[in-house]
């Protein structure tokens, strides 16, 4: 049971782009050859130890081509084709494939053995059972190994010897906590609940798993019944982890950078917090159940917080309700992205940000990572929040991060709603299902539907409804529904917050009271209460922390350009050595020394650290594939010219901010 292959959507930004050129797509795959040859080789002359090596070598490159889609074939450009390159292409290409093929060939044929506990008798037999269980495209690093019923300690060790860094142990008689592992960065955990490695799967601190193999080995084969579980549940988690990661890591990371002057002129809504105390809060969704119960909200206004979700803006306006709070916190940007109107080219700006649908609408709330166009809205006031948990890390200021992080901008609202103190949450449109027509949004609330993206919402399949009966939804929204789950058990255990699903269709969700609008508002909802402008305006902002904070960013920001023209500096002269045709000792312990600074100096800002993570990964196993100097010395000029352009766009990105803080009075 395994799975080579797991397609990640990511933010196309700074953060997460591969710099690839000719040359260096060459040079991993010259390297893959030799090593795929050297295999060959070790399995002709029944030497299993070089094969595990040469074999080891492969993996992070291979899963590095996989995941990134780093193929000769993109460096094709028609007519500029240089006929050297084209032949050489061809040649690595086939070379590699030929190997590939008969190293694969290899595998399968050992696949077709039975286990047998015999194999962990001695480390040949379990490294080789390992060769042929082991992906050949794997990230040691990343990817997960689970081992069910193991009942001792020699896998486990073969496996921390290859760089498995995240192994976890289900069932068996094997105690874990006498199992000692010198290696800080080493995860063994051990659990008998096969349905905790959905939220296992999510508790990773670093980038989360692309890949997992299960490996059983008791002495009885698993069940097909309980194999399917651990499958869904390993696949379910992966997949929120993803989603949580992306959300947390690459969207606010990526645009934090272009809001610094934002976050300083506008108030965070942290600012507010628990000053609707007591009050309820209505989230508004664009689910197609809203349809349903929108006419009641106008009896809503001024009874409870009505928090709007942007995509769901037109459906009530259609309706004559104007919220109170609109809020969007996506990172792209609406004026660079268009659509086809009535024959017309329009942008989603335009659409989606109408100055009538705003009319009245006093608050907008984005985000810190949302794109910096989102503070241009015409409104009374715009507010920000942070929707990840390592922004506040990111900055010398104090931002609060929030600790419910689901990937949609309904779990936002959700958090918004908490952090003003809102004792009773309700949701309206948040269908996360389709209709039995396929209908996945309310009127005048379509997204982008296009085939892509209705594809890239995952698999459908049916699920528990609002109704108690079954319900079409897909994995996407499966997901999102999942963090509602766990939200709720975390709002239940810190605070008495009643949570209500009054969509009147769609999912059901765990954790929250399911009933109908109507009876939300003639049970839950109270006389009037404090008008949402008088509290805004009641708190005012403290003049001097602001000033503070002011000074703090500008000080950021000088110390961070400061640094990157440092690494500008060392950069450069690690690069004049790293192109010379020969190279004394001279050059190399200079090199050492000067590219080591660069290294640490990028590990200074947090930035640096999550920008250059494909970098860093596609450096390190360059380095420890490649035992030539000619080689090692390509590695490491590969990583500095991409890691020069990911610092110039930083440093671009900075200044910038700098000279937009200085016009801030």
């Amino acid at each position: 049971m395994e799975l080579e292959t797991f397609k990640v959507e990511e933010a196309k930004s700074i953060f997460s782009q591969v710099d690839l050129n000719l040359e260096r797509t060459k040079r991993i795959y010259r390297l893959l050859g030799d090593l795929s040859g050297s295999a060959m080789n070790s399995l002709k002359t029944g030497n299993l130890s070089e094969f595990s090596g040469s074999s080891d070598k492969m993996r992070p490159m291979l899963s590095y081509i996989a995941d990134n889609q780093v193929l000769l074939s993109k460096h094709f450009s028609g007519e500029k084709n240089n006929i050297e390159d084209e032949e050489e292409i061809s040649y690595l290409a086939r070379d590699l494939r030929t190997n590939l093929a008969s190293i694969e060939a290899a595998r399968k044929a050992l696949d077709q053995v039975d286990f047998n506990p015999v194999f962990f008798l001695s480390d040949d037999l379990t490294n080789a059972y390992l060769d042929y269980k082991i992906p050949m495209s794997w990230e040691f690093q990343n990817d997960l190994v689970v081992v069910l019923n193991l009942d001792n300690t020699r896998l486990l060790d073969a496996l921390i010897r290859r760089g498995q860094k995240r192994i976890f142990v289900l069932g068996g008689p094997l105690n874990i906590s006498e199992y000692e592992v010198d290696l800080q960065d080493v995860i063994v955990y051990k659990t008998d609940d096969h349905e905790q490695l959905e939220k296992l799967m999510t508790g990773f601190p670093q980038r989360p798993p692309r890949r997992f193999l299960v490996l059983d080995c008791g002495s009885k084969p698993t069940k097909t019944k309980k194999l399917n579980e651990i499958s869904e549940g390993l696949l379910k988690g992966r997949s929120s982890a993803w989603l949580r990661f992306n959300t947390i890591n690459r969207g606010d990371a990526v645009k934090v950078l272009d809001n610094l002057a934002n976050i300083i002129s506008y108030r965070q809504a942290a600012e507010f917090h628990n000053k609707f105390q007591g009050q309820s809060a209505v989230i508004v969704c664009p689910g197609p159940s809203l349809g349903k119960n929108k006419h009641l909200l106008k009896e809503l206004k001024g009874k409870v917080l009505i928090i709007c979700v942007l995509h769901a803006l037109k459906t009530l306006r259609a309706e004559g309700i104007v919220p109170d709070i609109v809020i969007h916190t996506d990172p792209q940007n609406l004026k660079s992205l268009s659509f086809d109107k009535n024959g017309k080219k329009t942008t989603y700006w335009d659409h989606w940000m109408n100055k009538e649908d705003f009319e009245g609408v006093s608050y907008f709330v984005t985000s810190a990572s949302g794109s910096p166009e989102n503070f241009d809205i015409p409104v009374k006031e715009i507010l920000w929040m942070s929707c990840g948990m390592r922004i506040g890390s990111f900055l010398p200021t104090d931002v609060h991060d929030y600790n419910r992080v689901g990937g949609s901008v309904s779990h936002s609202a959700f958090d918004l709603a908490i952090e003003l103190g809102c004792k009773n949450i309700a949701l309206v449109g948040q269908d996360l299902a389709t209709t039995e027509k396929g209908d996945l949004y309310a009127k005048n609330a379509e997204l982008d539907m296009t085939k892509a993206r209705v594809e890239g919402l995952g698999s459908r399949f049916k699920a528990k409804g609002f109704y108690g009966k079954k319900v079409w939804t897909n994995t996407s929204f499966s997901f999102f529904a999942t963090y509602y789950e766990y939200f709720a058990n975390d709002v239940k255990k810190q605070k008495d917050i009643s949570l209500f699903n009054c969509t009147e269709g769609g999912i059901f969700i765990k954790g929250f009271k399911h009933i109908s609008l109507r009876k939300f508002i003639d049970k839950e909802v109270s006389a009037s209460s404090e008008a949402i402008d008088e509290v805004f305006s009641n708190v005012s902002r403290n003049k001097q922390k602001y000033q503070k904070d002011k000074e703090k960013i500008k000080r950021f920001i000088k110390e961070n350009i400061k640094l990157s023209n440092e690494i500008m500096r060392l950069s450069k002269i690690a690069m004049e050595i790293a192109k010379k045709d020969y190279h004394s000792e001279d050059d190399l312990r200079r090199f050492d020394v000067v590219q080591n600074k660069v290294i640490k100096k990028y590990g200074k800002n947090s930035f640096y650290t999550l920008g250059l993570q494909k970098e860093i990964y596609i450096l390190t196993a360059g380095v420890a594939a490649d035992n030539t100097i000619k080689g090692q010395l390509g590695f490491h000029l590969d990583f500095l010219k991409a890691a020069g352009k990911f610092n110039r766009s930083f440093n671009e990105a900075l200044t910038k901010q700098f000279s937009l803080m200085s016009s801030i009075s």
